[in-house]
């Protein structure tokens, strides 16, 4: 029975990340990290360079095989996360069927595979799939280790929480929360002490697994950098302790409606009735769960400087298993009293299943926090008009050289550019920031060779400046456009076309 849900969960959660897959134009973070992982996968030298800007390397080494087997680099890097995906829903049928059973883990799959949270990020070449994976496996193998004190176990948890660390700092919340696994603790069996100390035996050496691991990227030079990056999202322990929760109240108020516009309110309102059950009947599973949610979500409202919406995913998913089990209890209870009601359990779930069908065939009308919004769709840091800027130049590189200048040095440009069009000998890519002139380097090879600027944030482009208008593209459902000039010779020199 197992393995035909099992096959069933891998089909649908595959189906539902996979169709469409880049209906969502290429996100600026997307773009660094592909071409990251397309850089090292040329030159073994450079299979470290996410350390250069303080990431850890994981998600672009798990880009290389697929970069290999798609002809598209931005499926290639989103495959990654699809995968990454159909693991999450097989890693949550296990946890909730542990502790709850088969019919609640269901539910709870169900939740998580038409979930926009999750769908969205598991169709997005981001850390934070990949990072949710190992935090479901995590909690499994911490179920497993409490409960069966197993070496296999141990040794297991300690890779699979070292593989997280290897792709972003925040799985380490995977190890302080060990010790509240102790709440599944079986306080009627015999030596209960003797017990504690075994598994306290056992954590420390998935412990040790995680640092050798994490300890790994001291091969690399720019090791140091993880840190530097880290303290530009969160407070140092000093900074925090200089004015304590100075941030915390926005911060709460910020990532909570980060978690409600997600999750959407008819969800809310079941999770708030699951936590109420649990509390009240002190159920240890409950709030083991709830546990692990809060106890991150309030050390990043305490302590972050930078938030943005992904943060939160890979402490989400156990309030779907927590909505899971009501919705299941719920639906018994339907079952034995008044069969009417399942209707109303079902129409719970119709708004969120219908953001995510939109997600699938027309994302950008779909309804989720503006933060997000603003980054994916609406704003520079969308990449609406990269493919057919893309496709304008390869079709004039035919013709012999060509010379791009993009606004900005980092980011979607020139790196969506680089991506596409890094190997064609005939197109020259060139980063400036700021551009508050044409830059003169374009100017003098405009006379030269046809020369081209992109504007990914300028949108008032001075009607004196030497550009020919070729096109703008609107992003999204917002009111900023990428901006597509060519770049007129200088008079007076001459031209060679």
């Amino acid at each position: 029975m197992d393995a035909v849900i099992i096959f069933f969960i891998i089909i649908s959660t595959f189906f539902t990340r996979v169709v469409n897959l880049l209906n969502i134009p290429i996100f600026t973070d997307e773009a660094i990290y592909i071409r990251w992982a397309q850089i090292g996968l040329a030159d073994p030298a450079h299979r470290y360079i996410a350390l250069t800007d303080g990431k850890q390397p994981l998600l672009t080494w798990l880009m290389y095989p697929s970069l290999k087997i798609f002809s598209d680099p931005l499926f290639a890097g989103r495959f990654v996360s699809v995968l990454a995906g159909v693991f999450s829903a097989v890693g949550i049928y296990f946890v909730v069927r542990k502790l709850f059973g088969r019919t609640e883990a269901v539910f709870s799959v169900l939740l998580y595979i038409f979930s926009p949270f999750f769908l969205l990020y598991d169709r997005l070449a981001l850390m934070d799939s990949l990072l949710t994976t190992f935090g479901i496996w995590s909690l499994y193998l911490e179920i497993l280790l409490i409960t069966t004190l197993r070496l296999d176990v141990a040794l297991l948890l300690g890779v699979t929480v070292g593989l997280g660390v290897l792709t972003k700092s925040s799985a380490f919340f995977y190890i302080y929360l060990l010790p509240v696994s102790l709440l599944l603790l079986d306080l009627k069996i015999k030596r209960k002490i003797r017990h504690i100390f075994k598994w306290l035996g056992l954590s420390i050496i998935s412990i040790f697994i995680v640092q050798i691991m994490y300890n790994s990227l001291r091969l690399s030079p720019w090791f140091y950098l993880i840190r530097q990056k880290n303290y530009s999202f969160i407070l140092t322990v000093s900074e925090f302790l200089k004015s304590p929760f100075s941030l915390f109240l926005p911060n709460l108020n910020g990532l909570t409606d980060f978690l409600f516009g997600y999750l959407t309110l008819p969800l809310v309102i079941v999770l708030g009735v699951g936590l109420l059950w649990g509390i009240l009947r002190l159920n240890k599973k409950v709030i083991f769960l709830f546990i692990w949610f809060l106890f991150p979500f309030l050390a990043l409202a305490a302590f972050g400087k930078v938030l943005f919406p992904r943060f939160i995913l890979f402490m989400t998913f156990p309030l779907i298993i927590i909505i899971g089990m009501t919705i299941t209890k719920l639906f018994n209870y339907a079952m034995k009293r008044n069969k009417l009601f399942i209707l109303l359990i079902f129409s719970i779930l119709i708004y969120p299943f219908y953001q995510s069908l939109l997600l699938i065939v027309n994302p950008v009308n779909v309804a989720i926090p503006q933060n997000d919004r603003n980054q994916i769709f609406d704003t520079w840091p969308s990449g609406y008009g990269v493919k057919e800027v893309i496709s304008y130049l390869n079709e004039q590189s035919k013709n012999g050289k060509i010379i791009v200048g993009t606004e900005g040095t980092f980011g979607l440009f020139p790196a969506a550019l680089e991506i596409y069009l890094g190997l064609n000998q005939n197109i020259e890519i060139k980063g400036f920031w700021p551009v508050s002139e044409v830059p003169r380097e374009l100017l003098d090879s405009a006379s030269k060779f046809p020369t081209y600027l992109i504007f990914k944030e300028r949108q008032e482009v001075p009607s004196e400046w030497p550009l020919i208008a070729i096109a703008k593209y609107r992003r999204g459902n917002g009111n900023t456009f990428l901006q597509f000039y060519q770049v007129e010779p200088l008079k007076g020199n001459s031209s060679l076309f």
